[in-house]
């Protein structure tokens, strides 16, 4: 009995639209509008899609997918802050050194996935349902992160088959919904630590109900968390030491519009009118329908809120930690939208038409925009021969070398060599040939002074923005595992007495 009183949706109020199913739409014409919308999302996932080098993170990933299964946990335990779900997802594209593009072609069908899943989820909900569909199919933040070889397009994909999920047991609970759950939440929380604040959230869906279902629904959450602890907790508890994440701000109420409003649009200055906004659009759907806003509640509010609280404390609170949630946003901009439609007959339309213009504006500049040091990676793939050394300073940038010229280089392989003489440096030698003698390095610090002398170079210095690129010849045989740069007549930077840094070995084909 109390099932059936739970799952019936409330009445709206007197004059509100519902926003849950209507048989007022048309469904040839909302059906090809959503597969239009689908398309454009999946154009705007994969156009360009290997056009950049992979950035620092995405390097991070490759690299470390090349490791063996005994020396990938270790190392993520020591020098990650993420559970290693994704590293296993790539590891088979990572040891057969794919192209950019394959490497990134696996977020790009996760991305587009949750969009076709949200379109007909959304295929119900009439203009509602087209706006929301629209704003997530140019959404920059869906779309940056669509495009990214990294764990967030997962992310994506859980969070909408969970809210999914949540809202099917909410219209009538099935014995398949609550294992169902536990398998996703398992799966969320190894692909991303944020799905404990959204598994929270999904914890409080059932309220005070003592039902059998409710019960089973709750189990369900524990129990992927059980799973969680058993497979990752003690490596958790490493990275939570490690401080890979104190990068992060304190939650203030600037970092949290910033959060909040990021998911929504890209432009900062507008960030504080999409909080207004989403907010606005959650008190409409507490109006008009009692039993989606508890859905939306409990997969945005309550995760957001503990972000928000956890990040007082401790680095939590980004707009990557609100990943899951990021649809719920979308779904509340088109009912303030749909709001303006009903309204006003002109100004409406406009908003709706200036809203689409901006975020296609950020949509295409995400599609286009270089990720990483893009032109200079460029710029040492033309220049560098086999037998070549090539560097990078600072050390813990190696991972773009290392994928870049180390992995990606079609002219042999490469092996780890100390570079002695230019501080701390991440150094290659690509093998295949006799050594040429030449050092290349590419320097992030351009501000600095020449490392050396005219006379000891065997190019001309390249720079782009803060990036130098030099080119000067070893002070001993390349083929040996120390080379060593030249001291007579350098001008070497201030720092170069420090300590080297260790770095982990490049994987090699």
């Amino acid at each position: 009995m109390t099932v059936a009183t739970v799952s019936r949706p409330e009445p709206a109020p007197e004059g509100a639209r519902p926003t849950g199913p209507s048989t007022s739409s048309k469904p040839g014409a909302t059906d090809v509008a959503l597969l239009g919308l689908v398309g454009l999302g999946a154009f705007l996932r994969l156009w360009h899609l290997g056009s950049s080098r992979l950035s620092y993170d995405e390097s991070f990933t490759a690299m470390a997918g090349r490791m063996p299964f005994t020396r990938l946990i270790p190392f993520l335990t020591n020098n990650d802050s993420h559970p290693p779900l994704d590293y296993l997802i790539r590891a088979p594209l990572a040891h057969l050194g794919a192209s950019d593009f394959l490497f990134r072609f696996p977020s790009a069908v996760f991305s587009i996935t949750a969009l076709a899943l949200f379109a007909w989820w959304m295929r119900p909900r009439g203009r509602v349902g087209l706006i929301a569909t629209a704003l997530f199919a140019i959404s920059t933040f869906e779309i940056v992160h669509g495009r990214t070889a990294r764990m967030y397009a997962e992310v994506e994909l859980l969070g909408v088959g969970m809210a999914m999920l949540a809202d099917a047991w909410m219209r009538r609970p099935r014995r398949w919904h609550a294992p169902l759950l536990g398998l996703l939440v398992l799966l969320g929380l190894l692909t991303h630590v944020s799905f404990v604040l959204f598994g929270a959230g999904l914890f409080l869906l059932p309220g005070l109900r003592k039902d059998r279902p409710a019960w089973r629904w709750r189990g369900a959450i524990v129990a992927g968390g059980l799973g969680w602890a058993a497979l990752w907790g003690p490596h958790f508890l490493v990275q939570t030491r490690g401080g890979h994440s104190d990068w992060i701000p304190r939650t203030t109420v600037s970092t949290f519009v910033s959060a909040v409003g990021q998911l929504v649009t890209v432009n900062a200055g507008l960030h504080l009118l999409a909080v207004l906004a989403v907010i606005g659009g959650g008190v409409l759907l507490h109006r008009r329908d009692r039993r989606f806003s508890r859905l939306w509640m409990c997969c945005f509010a309550v995760p957001v809120g503990l972000a928000a609280f956890f990040g007082l404390f401790a680095p939590v609170l980004i707009d990557r930690t609100l990943t899951a949630t990021a649809w719920a946003p979308m779904f509340a901009v088109a009912l303030v939208l749909d709001l303006a439609i009903r309204r006003f007959r002109l100004l409406g339309p406009v908003a709706l038409a200036l809203v689409l213009v901006v975020g296609m504006q950020g949509a295409l500049r995400a599609v286009y925009q270089p990720t990483g040091p893009n032109t200079a990676l460029n710029r040492l793939a033309a220049v560098v021969r086999p037998g070549d050394v090539v560097a990078v300073t600072p050390a813990y940038k190696g991972v773009e070398l290392d994928w870049t010229l180390g992995v990606r280089s079609a002219d042999g392989v490469a092996r780890a060599v100390d570079l002695d003489g230019l501080g701390p440096n991440r150094a290659i030698a690509l093998t295949g040939k006799p050594a040429t003698g030449r050092i290349w390095l590419l320097d992030f610090h351009a501000n600095r002074k020449p490392l050396v002398l005219p006379a000891d170079q065997c190019a001309k210095p390249w720079m782009h923005g803060s990036t130098r690129v030099e080119c000067l010849w070893a002070a001993r045989d390349v083929n040996a595992q120390t080379v060593r740069v030249p001291q007579s007549g350098s001008t070497l930077a201030a720092d170069v007495a420090r300590p080297r840094t260790a770095a982990p070995a490049v994987a090699t084909h």
